[in-house]
């Protein structure tokens, strides 16, 4: 009896431990699935899981600069652990992240574009086209050759700080929610929010403006619940819903999401060429793929976009899913100035 019920204690137990192990902890090399949410979470409360890297697919294409095989433990949260060719923030230039970044190659396969590279290893295309002195205007990929070698910036660990900031408050097509000392982000991404949602007021004026939540502390550092939002470079995001007078994020239902506004503003800030990722939850994901793709959207880019599509799950995409963003998404910026470059 005693030894049935230890039985059943440890299969439980490893039951409950088990999703919360990377895919490659595991043994495990397949792109991340649908994380179940808790139905009792309270809106933008719980810890989000939003620091999550690439997967042991994705890592196999990867060399170090010495010629060595990239591995998932060369990413980790303590960039000191990761070895001599990590730069540390002192070494980084003056605009650049504040984290450690790990260089790599990488060899162009076909049917390769900058995008869906930068995409799979949570990099914006504007800061590989930098390191690899390519021109990128945000809208275009540059032609790439199949077996060219690029340097890809990797981030060994989570960004720590930023030492230029500015604060995003309410104006035209905003609402900030936070009055606090976390709504201050690097100055690149919140010009890119303001132009966004500045363009999306004038389109739908008499609907509510964007819900914007959480940015970052002045200067980074740790911000209550979030394993990101360290940095100024993330921001959390309300869904956009059909009212007028939406002054609250909670789970909106799938008809209450007004599906052209989600659209413009994803479409408007991808296009930018700025974005690593976005956090968002795969039923909403699929209904965005849904209607971007009824609009006359190719394929082939929506491909390279969600995660979660028509055609299943995998994990190279831009838009990828995250436990705790049923009430709102995530975006995730690394912007061509970070890598010490300049915007387009």
């Amino acid at each position: 009896m005693t030894f049935r019920l230890n039985i059943a204690v440890l299969t439980t137990a490893f039951a409950v431990l088990l999703p919360g192990v990377p895919a490659w902890a595991r043994g495990g090399n397949t792109a991340p699935q649908a994380t179940r949410e808790p139905a009792n979470d309270a809106a933008g409360t719980g810890e989000e899981d939003d620091g999550a890297l690439f997967d042991a697919d994705a890592s196999a294409d990867l060399k170090l600069l010495n010629g060595q095989r990239w591995t998932p433990e060369d990413v980790g949260p303590n960039p000191a652990l990761a070895g001599s060719n990590i730069a540390g923030p002192q070494e980084m230039p003056s605009r650049a992240m504040r984290a450690a970044i790990r260089e790599a190659n990488y060899a162009v396969k076909p049917g390769d574009t900058l995008r869906n590279i930068a995409y799979r290893y949570m990099m914006s295309p504007a800061a590989v086209a930098v390191v690899n002195n390519l021109p990128f205007d945000g809208q275009h990929d540059p032609q790439l050759k199949v077996g060219q070698v690029l340097t890809l910036p990797v981030l060994a660990g989570a960004p720590i700080g930023f030492k230029e900031g500015e604060q995003l408050t309410s104006g035209p097509g905003i609402s900030a929610m936070k009055t606090d000392d976390s709504n201050w982000g690097r100055p690149e991404m919140v010009q890119l929010l303001r132009t966004a949602f500045r363009e999306m007021n004038k389109r739908w004026p008499q609907k509510h403006p964007v819900l914007i939540g959480s940015l970052s502390r002045p200067g980074g550092g740790r911000l209550g619940h979030h394993k990101s939002h360290r940095s100024g470079q993330d921001v959390d995001i309300g869904y956009l819903c059909n009212s007028a007078n939406r002054d609250r994020w909670g789970k909106p239902a799938v008809n209450e999401v007004d599906w052209q506004r989600m659209w413009f503003v994803v479409d408007t800030l991808e296009r930018s060429g700025q974005l690593a990722a976005i956090f968002m939850a795969p039923q909403l994901q699929r209904k965005l793929y849904e209607y971007a793709a009824a609009h006359g959207e190719s394929e082939s880019r929506l491909e390279h976009l969600f995660q979660f599509g028509p055609k299943g799950s995998h994990g190279d995409t831009l838009i990828r899913n995250a436990a705790g963003h049923r009430d709102h998404f995530h975006v995730r910026f690394i912007t061509a100035r970070d890598m010490g470059g300049r915007d387009s």
